[in-house]
């Protein structure tokens, strides 16, 4: 492999997989010598070590319910394990007890949350959520807003936030701009949030929400909300850039707009709840609209009044910016 050549890991991996069965068909690895290492790794391996997966941790946490009140005696020294077995035996009625209260309780608090993650697993299989992972951002939809964001934003004193960043292209113009900006691009659904609550209160001198918006659960919208009048410093600026429910509902895919957890929410709600929130100022400015239905030369009156009012429903525009300020 060339010093240029980047390191495949899924390709990597699939060769370990492949070499481990040749070696197993082949009797060099014991049969139970993988069960042997799982087991050890369980034992000795740090709960840190076991990443997110969630049955393993709890898993764990159940094996340490049970405390062992005989502490073990052994000792290289000659006399000190008959002086440790005297110690164990003259409190090992106190410790019994003080055990079987601890581990009865540690044992329900396991239960309790086995009996939560069951609950959340229901939950998840009743929800799209694992359906909607192709949900990101789409930079075309950002793409007619740059020059309008970086016009707003130009000046703007402080740390200026964008999520989803996407392809880093607002980021970058808002940078030649002179706009002390960066960009987080998440690999989950709900790392933008997860970044700006553990943004200190006031930090931000502006935010801006794309991409996200469009697809995130209602509740996870709403609080995107709130972090953003958190979030911002006195003067802040936040600038909210979605598409329009109408436009965004003509060009996803009817899969992804059948499994998508949420959708674009309609800019007079944007607006609704950044001034419940305290925002000042909050305006829309709406993008280009497509070509709707034609008007009909010479038509009566009512007819080209329902042939506007259609086209105000059918062919809203393509997106929309709301932009709201802190209060100072």
């Amino acid at each position: 492999m060339s010093a240029q050549q980047p390191l495949d890991h899924d390709k990597l991996l699939a060769e370990i997989d492949e070499e481990v069965k040749r070696r197993r068909q082949s009797g060099d690895i014991p049969a139970d010598l993988e069960r042997e290492l799982d087991l050890v790794f369980a034992r000795f391996a740090p709960v840190d070590a076991l990443e997110a997966d969630f049955e393993q941790v709890l898993t764990r946490a159940e094996q340490a319910t049970f405390i062992d009140v005989l502490a073990p005696v052994e000792s290289s020294r000659p006399v000190v394990p008959y002086f440790k077995k005297i110690v164990r035996k003259v409190v090992g009625w106190y410790l019994r007890y003080v055990a079987q209260q601890t581990t009865s309780f540690a044992h329900a608090v396991t239960r309790a949350v086995r009996l939560l993650g069951e609950r959340v697993d229901a939950l998840e299989e009743a929800s799209p959520l694992a359906a909607s992972k192709e949900a990101s951002a789409d930079p075309a939809v950002l793409a007619p807003w740059t020059g309008f964001v970086v016009e707003r934003l130009r000046g703007t004193t402080g740390r200026v936030l964008h999520g989803e960043s996407g392809n880093g292209h607002l980021v970058d113009a808002l940078v030649k701009a002179g706009v002390d900006a960066y960009g987080v691009d998440p690999s989950t659904r709900d790392e933008v949030a997860v970044h700006l609550r553990a943004l200190p209160e006031g930090s931000l001198g502006a935010l801006v929400l794309s991409g996200c918006v469009d697809y995130l659960p209602l509740g996870a919208q709403l609080h995107l909300a709130d972090l953003a009048g958190a979030k911002l410093a006195p003067g802040g600026v936040v600038i909210v850039v979605s598409q329009d429910p109408r436009a965004w509902e003509r060009a996803e895919p009817n899969r992804m707009a059948d499994l998508a957890p949420g959708r674009p929410l309609r800019s007079e709600t944007w607006r609704h709840l950044l001034t419940e929130r305290g925002l000042e100022g909050v305006d829309v400015v709406e993008g280009e609209r497509p070509t709707g239905l034609q008007a009909v030369p010479k038509a009566h009156k009512a007819m080209a009044e329902n042939i506007e009012r259609l086209n105000d429903m059918l062919f809203g525009p393509s997106s929309y910016a709301v932009v709201g300020i802190r209060p100072a």
